[in-house]
Formats: structure tokens, sequence, C-alpha cells
């Protein structure tokens, strides 16, 4: 299934739509072929109202899935644009702090944020605990650690920048936790549901009206399937999540911040 995060918008849908597509014409016309000889009105009466309810589930169904994809989706947008606002906080509060240290620090967090956007998540996708930013926010976390003390106003700016240290590390581990390829537990579902949708259906007559409806509802549902499961994987694919929040820091000139 990884092959979904490697094509195109385009390229994707075409490949999901065909996979849904055409499994259910198949179903459709075995089905109907076997049933044919004893179907009578009845039965089409059942069959039809248990397509229209079978079709509603699966909406239903569908809907579940792509909200339940979509708020994690957002989880990490919001994620990195709470990690920016942090950011820019934590350099703010070492120009404050006025040592060598806290300067070697406002260097290796505009890195940090630099690694982040150019690397385009390929090697936190790829191996995120070697990668540059990885690598970077460890240092970061032991340079804050080793500030000095010696005043008053040093000492509390050092616990509150190790509280941002912290909140910025946990946001990172937010992506990282997402980098695997996800599978919405709802969309296996929904193949069984897909099954039972097109045996019901098998009780309308094979014509070319009821084949292109049929192809037409299997090609629709394809396309949210496809939706759901790119939302369901936000550091990869078409519809991987862009660091806008970090290229905005990163024109700011993190490490020019007057104070």
């Amino acid at each position: 299934m990884n092959i979904f995060l490697e094509l195109s918008i385009v390229y994707g849908l075409m490949l999901i739509t065909i996979s849904v597509a055409i499994p259910g014409l198949v179903v459709y016309l075995v089905v109907r072929k076997l049933l044919e000889s004893q179907l009578n009105k009845q039965h089409e009466k059942v069959g039809r109202l248990m397509f229209k309810v079978t079709a509603s589930l699966l909406a239903l169904l569908i809907s579940l899935s792509y909200a339940n994809e979509k708020i994690g989706y957002n989880k990490v947008v919001d994620s990195l644009e709470v990690e920016a606002a942090i950011i820019a906080g934590t350099m703010l509060k070492l120009n404050m702090h006025r040592t060598k240290l806290a300067e070697k620090v406002k260097t290796d967090l505009a890195q940090y944020v630099k690694y982040t956007i150019e690397d385009d998540w390929r090697d936190v996708v790829n191996d995120p605990y070697v990668s540059k930013t990885w690598a970077t926010i460890s240092l970061l976390n032991l340079e804050i650690r080793a500030l000095k003390t010696d005043t008053e106003i040093r000492a509390s700016l050092k616990t509150s920048l190790i509280e941002d240290i912290d909140l910025i590390t946990r946001t990172l581990q937010i992506r990282i936790y997402s980098t695997h390829f996800y599978m919405p537990y709802l969309a296996i579902i929904l193949g069984l549901g897909l099954l039972i949708a097109w045996s019901f259906y098998s009780v309308y007559t094979v014509d070319a009206i009821s084949v292109l409806f049929i192809t037409l509802y299997n090609m629709y549902i394809g396309v949210l399937l496809y939706f759901t499961i790119m939302l369901g994987n936000p550091m990869a694919g078409p519809l991987k999540i862009e660091p806008a929040s970090f290229k905005t820091l990163q024109e700011m000139g993190l490490e020019k911040l007057p104070l």
C-alpha cells in the first residue's frame, strides 16, 4: 500500500478507483450470474432495499473514518504551528540570557528550523532518530541544560528554556510517530461492506446503465478512500504537511531577532 504515497494525486486516484471499480464490477456480474435463475420479485425488492441500507452505512463509515483521520492530520499541523511559536519565544529568551553558549544555542536552533524545512520529512520518515533534525534537537537539549545560572534572571530563563525545549522535543516526537504508513482500520472494514453491497446490487438486471451506475459508485468510493488514506499519512504522500510555519520563522531571520 506504500505505493499510494509515492504516486501523484492523479495517478493515485486512478490506481485506487480502478482497484475498487474492477472488483466491484466482477462481483456484481458473477453474483448476478449465479443467482439469476433463482431471483424473483421478492428477492429483487429485498435486494434493492438492502443495497440502499448498505450504501448508507458505507457512507456513514467513510464519513467517520475521514473525520477521524482529519483530526489526526490537523493534530500534526497544529503541533508544527505551536512548535514554531515556542521556537520564536525561545529565541527571545536566549537573547535575554546574553552568554556565549546562549548565542550558540540560537545558532543551533536556527539550524534545527533549517533542517526541518530542507529535510522535507525524508530522513524523519526513513530513519527519524539519525536525521539531522533529531541530532540537532538532542544537542539543543544538552546545550540549554548547560546554560549559566549565575544570576537570578539567568536561572529563571534557564528553567523556562528547559520547558520550551522539552515542548519542542515532544512536538517532534508527534511527527515521528506519524511517519509510518497507516491504513485506517475503518477503511479495511469498508472492504467487507463493499463486497456485501455489490452482492445486493446483483438483483439489478445487467445492462449498460446498471454497469455504468455501479462503476461510478465504486469510483466515488475509491476517491473517498484515497483521501482518507492520505490524511492518515500526514508526513508522506501528495497530501503531506508542509512546514509552512517553519519557513515563516526562517524568513524572519531567527538568529537576528532584536531585543
